[in-house]
């Protein structure tokens, strides 16, 4: 055993289908040797299954940091990542984080702030779409379309349940205790309050907190990475999904680049599709993504130009899976300090733009924010 020794926080879906099958296959880069989640089954189950010894599988990232043993972590559990990524850079080491980053600029800040005075890059932010060779390839033809003028996301999202039915995921755990559960969800409130205020209604919360920093902000990051980041939105509206979830609309702009988004929750629709454009005045591109989780699908790259008279479609695919693509950029990370594209930078750039959304959400209610909303702009 000689690579990278791993320590994976959080053992839920992403672990299970994406991540813990993609550190088996890069046994030339990570060493598992210890994991951490809150229900003891969970981790016993997949402890057994891994072959981590009892006394390496911890029940808080806490834990896990205490015990010592690891050169790296994974932080796959929910929620904001801000205060388990805080303690581990506090610790000296350094974090391969999934999304969102944080609910609050002061988490970010407090990162920001951790990774400068370890004097290295500490923290890779798990957007895996900007490690898609398919974004890849959208960037290097963004010159043959020209200006880009008009920027369009589109996001068909059936329930979890729906779109997972593949991966055979192990039943959600019921042996985590209530005050627990309690106790992380009042963090990740506080975390809210400090970010659009404290009385703002349940719907605008869930809608920035769980939608837009927790789904949409893929997105948004694929839009910042090809033309630059939202820096205006206009309008924003919810309506109801056909569930608890809800759906949004969102029109800004990237600097002159008109940008609209929308993201509909369609509990029962026959499969996810997420669609990515750019028009420009001589072409555009389109990244069609699949199934969140579905290793080495690929995603489907689509270049609209003139050619003589007419128009030419070329169609790009690559299997090269994403999601592991960063994994091999955290392994640089860590083993040789290269700084990662996607770090607590960008990720604090997309919660501004997550703000300005709240911001025309709440405008269109007539409801006044709080927090940090009230006075980034």
């Amino acid at each position: 055993m000689s690579g990278i020794r791993l320590g994976v926080v959080g053992l839920g879906a992403v672990a299970q289908a994406v991540h813990l099958p993609l550190v088996q296959r890069r046994w030339d880069l990570f060493d598992l040797v210890a994991v951490a989640d809150l229900s003891a089954g969970q981790r016993d189950a997949i402890g057994d299954r891994l072959g981590i010894p009892p006394e390496r599988r911890h029940a808080s990232v806490g834990e896990l940091i205490a015990a010592g043993g690891v050169d790296a972590i994974l932080l796959l559990s929910s929620g904001s990542h801000g205060g388990p990524a805080l303690a581990a850079i506090q610790a000296g080491i350094p974090v391969f984080c999934e999304k969102p980053l944080a609910l609050s600029l002061a988490e970010a800040d407090a990162l920001a702030a951790a990774e400068e005075a370890a004097g290295r890059p500490m923290l890779l932010l798990a957007y895996m779409k900007e490690y898609d060779p398919a974004v890849r390839a959208a960037a290097a033809e963004l010159e043959r379309i020209g200006t880009v003028r008009f920027a369009e996301v589109e996001v068909l999202h059936p329930s979890g349940g729906t779109q997972l039915a593949y991966a055979n995921l192990r039943p959600s755990p019921a042996d985590v205790d209530a005050a627990t559960i309690a106790r992380l969800r009042r963090l990740d409130e506080d975390a809210v309050d400090r970010a659009i205020g404290a009385h703002t209604p349940p719907d605008l919360r869930s809608a920035y907190a769980n939608l837009v920093l927790g789904s949409l902000v893929h997105d948004i990051a694929v839009l910042r990475h090809l033309v630059g980041p939202i820096d205006r939105v206009d309008d924003a509206v919810l309506w109801d999904g056909g569930g608890e979830v809800r759906s949004v609309d969102i029109g800004g702009w990237i600097g002159d680049v008109r940008a609209r988004l929308h993201w509909h929750y369609l509990p029962d629709y026959p499969a996810y599709r997420e669609t990515v454009a750019l028009h420009g005045d001589r072409g555009s591109v389109q990244l069609v993504f699949t199934v969140p989780y579905l290793l080495n699908a690929p995603t489907e790259l689509t270049v609209v130009t003139r050619e003589g008279g007419g128009e030419c479609r070329a169609v790009h695919r690559d299997v090269t899976e994403a999601f592991e693509e960063e994994l091999v950029a955290f392994a640089d990370m860590v083993g040789r300090e290269v700084p990662p594209p996607t770090s607590i930078r960008e990720g604090a750039t997309d919660t501004r733009t997550a703000l300005r959304i709240a911001r025309a959400l709440a405008r269109g209610r007539g409801v006044e924010l709080g927090g940090e909303a009230a006075r980034e702009d």
